[in-house]
């Protein structure tokens, strides 16, 4: 068990995913947190749902963690837990949803659910240089399925970690996505990773990730 931003955060560091937690998102979460007050929160990869528990603590209204790992879903559900003595996390209403993210996103789209934030945090698609194009397409995939589930002027939170996919690819994939699906983005920040992964190196800047407002066309 370890702190981050005053929350309480479980981490399996023997059998947990790297460390059993990814830290260099620790900012864009504290900054969903602080964009989260009232909101409805889609928190899509959830993994052991650092997102969502930022988000409840900067008062969304609720959090629905999607994750294609049970196990994993647990953990998130047991670090709201743990921060139950904040009022904020203990007012908000956490769900989940195991399964495929693309499955799921098109079940919610079906059931025309509406969030105000939905994030998009998925692993590394392109393990090497001959993957980006496919990784640049399921990022696409991804923006125009989140955008039709969010409430007009809405928060899109789209991540990538692909080394190999650049900055710019990955903000023209998004963008483009989310135009031939009749949206708009209007890019409000665009971050990497915390401080302490400094880049000394091109690929060492892994970390891209893309808040934008989103309306309809």
């Amino acid at each position: 068990m370890f702190t981050e931003h005053d929350l309480h955060v479980e981490a399996d560091v023997v059998h947990g995913q790297k460390t059993g937690y990814f830290l260099d998102q620790r900012d864009n979460r504290a900054l969903v947190g602080s964009m989260a007050s009232g909101a409805r929160v889609l928190d899509v990869f959830a993994s052991t749902g650092g997102f969502g528990l930022h988000a409840a603590a900067g008062g969304a209204t609720s959090v629905l963690s999607v994750d294609a790992s049970a196990p994993t879903l647990a953990v998130a559900g047991r670090n709201l837990a743990h921060n139950r003595r904040n009022p904020a996390i203990l007012a908000c209403a956490h769900s989940e949803m195991v399964g495929d993210a693309f499955e799921v996103l098109d079940r919610l789209v079906n059931q025309h659910r509406k969030f105000d934030i939905v994030v998009i945090d998925p692993p590394s698609f392109a393990q090497r240089q001959m993957n980006v194009p496919r990784a640049l397409h399921a990022y696409g995939q991804l923006t125009e399925r989140g955008v039709k589930l969010l409430e007009p002027g809405g928060l899109l939170v789209q991540a990538s970690c692909s080394s190999r996919v650049t900055a710019d690819d990955f903000v023209a994939t998004v963008r483009g996505a989310a135009g031939r699906t009749g949206y708009d983005l209007r890019i409000v920040r665009q971050t990497g990773h915390a401080v302490d992964h400094p880049v000394t190196f091109a690929q060492g800047g892994y970390l891209k990730a893309v808040f934008a407002r989103v309306n309809q066309l």
